[in-house]
């Protein structure tokens, strides 16, 4: 063999160092024992909710009479109840244990009415109110009833200069009622002509709310 023929060997395990050195490096941790290092996750803050107060809306409790008295239009088929409602009672005095007058003078007026022999007449034969107490939570239960049947036929006279006027007491109602409402209603009977014997009924309805004064209101 001859010194000429050994120098490629030699060149190629020349060039096999490197690429040993190489796979030797990428090794080292493993051959060591050592974990590999791995990337710690950074803690993200939650954001946490605030609560936010919800205002809760006070509704004003209704009173019709809050000025003293109230005058309504109501309408009869053709014809107009002009009605005017008052209390002798001052409304901080109506609490829920005194006994609440309502008055009441109601008018009817309409195209053939009149106080003439060739006019038609009119009367009121039927009044009825009915009560609801209202509690602060909205709970409404039925309160009394008053009724004002006329024991003379057809009715009671209320055109003008008359009128039909009555009275009523709303009694003492449930500790912690907040409001009286009454639903009124007038029976009206109309002549069919200028002295005719017969009638028609037509019927009008109102609501008068009133407010109960709380034992801090009436002080």
């Amino acid at each position: 063999m001859t010194r000429r023929s050994l120098k490629p060997l030699v060149a190629a395990a020349g060039l096999l160092l490197p690429l040993s050195a190489l796979t030797a490096c990428g090794s080292v941790q493993a051959v060591a024992g050592l974990p590999a290092a791995t990337a710690t996750p950074s803690a993200t803050a939650t954001p946490t909710a605030t609560p936010t107060a919800t205002p809760v809306a006070v509704t004003p409790v209704q009173n019709d009479l809050a000025l003293g008295s109230a005058h309504h239009e109501l309408q009869a088929g053709g014809m107009t109840l002009a009605v005017d409602y008052w209390s002798t009672l001052d409304m901080g005095k109506w609490t829920a244990e005194a006994a609440k007058p309502v008055q009441l003078a109601a008018t009817i007026t309409g195209p053939n009415l009149g106080t003439k022999k060739r006019q038609q007449k009119a009367y009121v034969s039927n009044f009825t109110v009915t009560s609801s107490l209202v509690a602060a939570d909205g709970t409404v239960t039925t309160g009394p009833t008053v009724q004002d049947t006329s024991r003379q036929t057809p009715g009671y006279l209320a055109m003008a200069p008359y009128a039909y006027s009555t009275s009523f007491v709303v009694p003492a109602v449930p500790a912690g009622t907040r409001s009286v409402e009454m639903l009124i209603s007038y029976d009206v009977l109309e002549q069919s002509a200028p002295g005719a014997t017969d009638y028609s009924k037509q019927t009008a309805t109102d609501t008068i709310t009133v407010a109960i004064a709380q034992p801090a209101d009436a002080e």
